[in-house]
Order: structure tokens, then sequence, then C-alpha cells
């Protein structure tokens, strides 16, 4: 259950008809129809029964409508406080995984937001580290977010708008040549980034095979704190190439390539499809669909 589910039960509830509710969200009556449907799912009761006058409210439906109707003046009034501190500019809300958060979309945001037709929008960036960024959009934390995989959520949309791959790097003195192989790479030192980063499952898949067969001397909580032991010559790191852009173009660290490994991964910008003709968001999103990546840091 959502606060977007909510708000369409009661305008379904206060028009007593879900395609013209739907046609007021942009949005299919099917996809309308999924949302009570789910509602009625959570609850364990039929909430609309449909007559020759429309749809209607069955008893369970009225308990709900009441409760729901406060929830959502809760949350408009606390959504109406916050907007105050921006005065009339939009707010969009950006989620992404912490890499990305971190390391490539800052750029993105400032470009976008330096542009003519942003300069009345707040931007707002944030990541995920509890919540996968799809749960964030279709609870409406979110309006938007960026992705490295598509997951299974019906009601989310994918655009490819980029790329990052994963990428070996070692200080600049690190004894290593320019290229080895995967059996190679097993008598050196390797430090990990732990499991609760997105990139790690995409690495595993890339070297077809568990980094438990590799000699991995440290497993830490932070691209920084890798970034850190790799140029104190603890070992070396698969990282984001997003995340260690400027230390390879300054040289701090350098880049080992690792024979048959293919290291490239997909960046995606994710969506609710009904949101796809939103007034709101749709000049943002198209604006993102065209920029791609060429505004990322």
């Amino acid at each position: 259950m959502d606060i977007k589910s909510l708000d369409s039960f009661v305008k379904v509830a206060d028009e007593k008809s879900i395609s013209k509710v739907a046609n007021q969200l942009y949005i299919s009556q099917p996809a309308l129809s999924l949302q009570i449907r789910k509602l009625e799912e959570s609850f364990g009761h039929k909430l609309l029964i449909r007559t020759n006058k429309g749809v209607q409210l069955t008893d369970a439906g009225h308990i709900l409508e009441t409760h729901a109707r406060s929830i959502l003046k809760i949350y408009n009034q606390a959504f109406e406080e916050v907007n105050k501190l921006f005065g009339d500019r939009q707010v969009i809300r950006i989620d992404s995984n912490i890499t990305l958060a971190t390391y490539a979309l800052p750029c993105a945001v400032y470009v976008a937001k330096s542009q003519p037709q942003f300069k009345d929008y707040y931007l707002d960036l944030t990541f995920s580290t509890v919540n996968p960024v799809e749960k964030n959009i279709i609870s409406g934390i979110s309006d938007l977010g960026y992705v490295h995989q598509k997951g299974e959520y019906q009601d989310i949309k994918y655009v490819k708008i980029g790329t990052d791959k994963m990428v070996l790097v070692a200080a600049s003195n690190f004894p290593v040549p320019d290229r080895i192989t995967v059996e190679e790479l097993k008598q050196y030192h390797l430090i990990k980034l732990n499991d609760k980063f997105n990139e790690r499952k995409l690495l595993s898949e890339s070297l077809c095979c568990s980094l438990k067969e590799f000699n991995v001397v440290l497993a830490l909580d932070s691209t920084e704190s890798v970034k850190t032991a790799v140029f104190k010559e603890f070992g070396m790191s698969f990282l984001p190439e997003s995340s260690v852009s400027k230390e390879l173009q300054t040289r701090i660290l350098k880049e080992v390539v690792v024979e048959d490994l293919y290291d490239e991964y997909p960046i995606y910008l994710c969506y609710l499809k009904e949101n796809e003709y939103n007034p709101r968001l749709k000049p943002f999103l198209d604006y993102l669909k065209m920029r791609k990546t060429m505004d990322f840091c």
C-alpha cells in the first residue's frame, strides 16, 4: 500500500468512476484497476462494487475511505510545509544507488538545473540503502531513479540512458602488469567493496566465479575507504569507473586490464509508467532521456 494508491482510491470514491479518474491521472484504466485490486489484497476485503450507476464503496471501502482521507490530509500538510521551504519551485525527487548518487549524477543534476526551463525546479538527489529504488518510486518517496538492472516491477518503465563498467584499479606504482588474466589475478591481494553494493553482483557475473576464489585481504564499506586502501598499496580492487575517473585521469591510480572480462553494464532511468505523460514530470523526463550520460561526472 502507498500514498498514490490511497489517493487514487479516494478519487474513485468521489467520482464513482474508474475510467474518469484514470483519465484525470493520465494512466490507463487497467493500471488504475490494478492499484485498487492491490489495495483490496492488502486489506483482504472487497472495497468497490460495480453498479449501473458506476462503482460504489462496500462497507470495508467506507471504512478505508474515512481513514484514507485523514492519512492524505496529514501527508499533504507535511508536503506543503516542506515545499514552503522552496517557494514556488517544483520539487523532483531523484533516487539511485550510492555509487551513482555520489560520483555520476551530481553533474547531471547540476547541468539540468542550469537549463532555463528548469530554473524553478528544486532537484533533490538521494540514494537508497534499504529499499530498492523502484520501491521508493512506487511508494511515492521518489519521482524517478537510476538503476543498473531492470527489476520485475510491472508499474515501472526502464529507459537505458548509458553505461558504466567495473575496472580493476591499483596504485600507480603497484607491481602488476598492465594486462593480466583472471587466473593471474588470483595471485594478487584484492580489496572488495561489501555485498550491499549492487555492482558486486555484476562483477561476480562477469568473472564467472565467486570472489571467494580470489585472495581477498580486506572487505570495506565505502568506495572512498577502498580507494584509500588501494592507494596505500594494500592490494587492488574492482570499482565502478565513474567512481575512480578523476584518480585515473590524474594517475593517482591506474587501470589494470583483465583479459576476457566483460565489465560493462547499463544504467537505466526508471519511473512509473503512469508518469510518462504527467505534466509535472514529462518535461524533465524527456530532457533526461535526451541528454543521457553526456552529463555524468
